[in-house]
């Protein structure tokens, strides 16, 4: 199996080591402007169709600026090649439906990295809520509270709505990923949005009430103009009792045991710094992928 990863960046570099793991994989290429011969064990190609159908690529993973996931996930569907794409997804509505349409009448995968469902607290709060160990759930509290500061958004596309979007379409996107999955699709939302301009062109502070098809009520406050990185959580309260999922990542589930919050260790994980910004990547991605292909 021969695979390529489109842009080596923090994520691109990311995917690299787990790829270099997997015994399924003969040889891993890779598309970038920038030069990377000066890097040993890179094979380094031009994004050329041709090229990467005679090399017998099947898979890719996109992990470029988010402005450019539609314009080489749309190509390499086309030509029957598998693609996952690192989030968000596209930052089109329009796009993201052309993508889906694609991959159906083409019969390949188009997936997206929410790595997130994957932890062991998401899919232990997953269990509880299908099993109703906590009864009927009501109510959602979840919340981002995050800092990227001016030189994380001196990066000329970040931040900005036509190449990277703000905090609803990056940070925040996988704890809206995360209410969906646990707690089903959305019927109707309002939201309230401000921004700094002084560090970017998109919003960093969202406020959003959902409701759920289901009937749960959720909301999501997300903000990456904080002093530091303080949490991501979910804060869930149902008429039996109550869960709650925190960590930088929603990496850690705590039990509520005589109105004390505990950790629990077995359905926790402790990410570490390397992965990703402040670990925010966590331990889903090699799932994801040995999924994947």
């Amino acid at each position: 199996m021969n695979v390529l990863i489109v842009g080596f960046g923090v994520a691109g570099k990311y995917y690299f080591e787990i790829l270099k793991k997997n015994k399924k994989i003969k040889e891993i290429y890779i598309f970038e402007k920038n030069n990377l011969n000066k890097k040993r064990n890179i094979n380094q190609i031009d994004f050329n169709i041709k090229l990467i159908k005679k090399l017998n690529i099947t898979h890719a993973f996109i992990s470029t600026p988010s402005n450019l996931h539609y314009k080489y996930s749309k190509i390499l569907l086309n030509n029957s090649i598998h693609v996952l794409v690192e989030k968000p997804f596209v930052l089109n509505l329009l796009h993201a439906k052309k993508l889906i349409s694609i991959a159906k009448n083409k019969k390949v995968k188009c997936w997206v990295a929410f790595q997130n469902r994957f932890n062991n607290a998401i899919q232990k709060l997953k269990s509880i809520v299908l099993k109703k160990k906590i009864g009927n759930i009501f109510l959602v509290d979840s919340a981002l509270f995050w800092m990227r500061d001016k030189k994380y958004y001196s990066v000329s596309w970040r931040g900005k709505y036509n190449s990277d979007g703000g905090v609803l379409s990056n940070q925040a996107i996988h704890l809206i990923d995360a209410l969906v999955y646990v707690f089903g699709e959305v019927k109707k939302f309002s939201s309230l949005l401000s921004y700094n301009k002084k560090k970017l062109e998109a919003e960093d502070l969202a406020i959003i009430n959902f409701i759920h098809k289901n009937g749960i009520l959720s909301s999501l406050k997300a903000t990456t103009r904080a002093d530091q990185n303080y949490r991501s959580s979910m804060d869930v309260l149902g008429d039996k009792g109550r869960a709650l999922v925190k960590g930088v990542s929603l990496n850690t589930f705590h039990l509520i045991e005589q109105d004390k919050i505990v950790k629990d260790i077995k359905n926790s994980e402790e990410f570490t710094k390397s992965q990703g910004q402040i670990g925010a990547m966590g331990n889903g991605h090699e799932k994801i992928i040995n999924e994947f292909l």
